[in-house]
């Protein structure tokens, strides 16, 4: 073993040890601050979470700001599942999640590729900021009941000067007169109220919210529930092909250059692609614009203390790339110094053409998940025939409320759910229960939204509109299961947090071993060994293949009537 050897292998335990420090060691976390009494702090979202790791106090509203300036589909949607927070972030837009921390510790938040990473640290002792009490204008003692059926309105709640305190407006709709039951959604930031309407109107409901300081918008059709994570991908799609169709077009002669000397098939091949400093000129558009986003990402992780498989990639084919380019411009100086002089440009070639192939196909399959939605939006009807004053009138199926009276005539689709009050028909409720022959049906029988109306006309009264019908329902679970979390990926989460870095310590200690002990020449040999660890140890399985079997399950279920 030479000195030089020798000063190879303990640079390289100096190397692993700082890699340890670096991924696995104490990090600073940033600190919210405290404003309009909630802990709020800005969170960029551009090739990870920056800041990362975030440090609040237990009790108090956290307003988390996801400001994302990026379109890549790896980050349209943030994951925090201790809270039940699930949230699309729309590209180069600041989206705004809160939730109050109830018990201290450490809390993850992730993208719902699980490629971005951060975590909540929730120190004990904070105190939860006092509501000021409402006023008191339209809050009365709860009188009786009237005798009817109630009615549904469900508003979306944003603003306040204490966002993520929902329970305050709880509370205060409970004392309302006329009101049976609220439900808040704090992940959707939602809010459901069943009331009397004998007794109070859902314009009064609204007006509540407001005296506490909210904003409140009422919802009605089920296609608002899009912000659930229905994403157009067609534009990663194209980009992905664009990157994709120019590594694999220069790729190909770069290859078929290298290969020419070891197999006589490809004698046919031009001997100038063989040449160096031609498959340099091959090579580079492929590493600067088909593998940017790679190396970018590197950069981006390693920055922030953190590594994903872009780390990976980019470390692997950029070493390989910045070898062959010196061996190409001072190959005749490293050879007077009694090196070898060797390229690999097919190395870093096909390499990224190969991982862009599979995030091509990766982007064509999530594309193709949202279809089913797609589908069962599409089955809504648009317009419902009301009876009126004694007359039929046509309005959009968003302005039919609980009680009206709904007009159906043959051919026609059923706008809301309902019970029928006259009329015989038969109808496909194929959409809903997968049974192809029409059910017969009559006065007092239910009908579902959607199905379509076949051979009689009837009237029926509404039950349920809007976000309460069957159809909306399903769409809702179809997304909700999309953006939801596995118990296995909570294992995956772990284990990759730990398997990339890990990777990069073998990749230095494999260099350092061959470079020491394996044959000559040592350099190369080292090179080339710690790269292919670099790239064969590429965790995109590890990191996709839990979410990506959910998307497809569920997405075919909804296609296939398995609700």
């Amino acid at each position: 073993m030479t000195p030089v050897d020798v000063v190879v292998l303990l640079v390289g335990l100096g190397l692993i040890a700082f890699l340890g420090w670096w991924f696995f060691g104490p990090k600073a976390a940033v600190a919210a601050r405290l404003t309009g009494g909630a802990q709020e702090i800005e969170v960029v979202v551009k090739e990870t979470y920056q800041p990362n790791v975030i440090r609040v106090r237990q009790g108090i509203p956290v307003r988390l700001k996801f400001n994302r300036q990026e379109a890549t589909d790896c980050s349209n949607r943030v994951l925090l599942p201790d809270f039940g927070i699930s949230r699309a972030l729309p590209a180069f837009q600041t989206t705004v999640v809160e939730f109050t921390p109830q018990a201290p510790g450490e809390y993850p938040f992730t993208c719902w590729m699980n490629m971005y990473r951060g975590t909540i640290v929730v120190e004990p002792n904070g105190q939860r900021p006092a509501v000021a009490p409402p006023t008191a204008r339209v809050l009365e003692e709860a009188a009786p009941r009237a005798d009817i059926a109630p009615a549904r309105v469900e508003l979306a709640v944003t603003g306040g000067d204490c966002p993520g305190c929902f329970d305050a407006i709880q509370d205060y709709l409970e004392r309302l007169r006329g009101v049976e039951a609220v439900q808040m959604n704090f992940s959707t930031e939602r809010l459901t109220v069943a009331y009397n309407p004998q007794l109070v109107s859902p314009r009064d409901i609204q007006q509540a919210v407001r005296d506490l300081g909210y904003q409140a918008r009422p919802l009605r059709g089920p296609e608002e529930a899009t912000d659930l994570g229905i994403v157009t991908r067609r534009g990663e799609v194209a980009d992905v092909t664009r990157r994709f169709l120019v590594a694999a077009v220069l790729s190909v002669p770069v290859v078929l250059g290298a290969m020419r000397e070891f197999f006589p098939l490809l004698a046919f091949v031009p001997s100038v692609l063989h040449d160096p400093l031609v498959q340099f000129l091959l090579t580079t558009p492929v590493v600067v614009y088909s593998g940017a986003h790679f190396y970018r990402g590197m950069w981006s992780t390693l920055r922030h203390r953190t590594a994903d498989m872009n780390t990976l990639i980019g470390i692997g084919t950029g070493a390989a790339y910045l070898y062959s380019a010196v061996n190409t411009f001072f190959g005749g100086f490293l050879a007077g110094l009694g090196l070898p002089v060797a390229v690999y440009y097919e190395v870093v070639a096909v390499i990224i053409a190969l991982v862009l192939l599979g995030r091509l196909l990766e982007a064509r399959a999530k594309a193709g998940t949202t279809a089913a939605i797609q589908r069962l939006l599409g089955l809504q009807a648009r317009t419902a025939r009301l009876i009126r004053d004694g007359h039929e009138v046509d309005v959009p199926v968003e302005e039919v409320q609980v009680g009206d009276v709904v007009v159906v005539r043959p051919g026609e689709k059923i706008p809301v759910d309902g019970v029928i009050l006259e009329g015989n028909s038969t109808i496909d409720e194929s959409m809903i229960t997968g049974e192809s022959i029409p059910v017969d049906k009559g006065p007092g029988d239910e009908v579902i939204g959607s199905t379509i109306n076949k051979t009689g006309s009837f009237r029926f009264r509404a039950t349920r509109v809007g976000k309460d019908t069957a159809l909306a329902q399903i769409i809702r679970l179809v997304q909700e299961a999309q953006g939801s979390k596995a118990p296995i990926q909570r294992l995956a989460d772990v284990v990759s947090g730990y398997f990339v870095p890990i990777v990069l310590m073998v990749a230095v200690a494999t260099f350092a071993v061959w470079f020491a002990f394996g044959p000559e020449p040592a350099l190369p040999f080292a090179l080339l060994t710690s790269v292919a660890v670099l790239i064969i140890a590429c965790p995109c399985a590890l990191g996709l293949a839990t979410p990506m079997s959910i998307m497809v399950a569920t997405g075919k279920g909804a296609t296939l009537g398995v609700l």
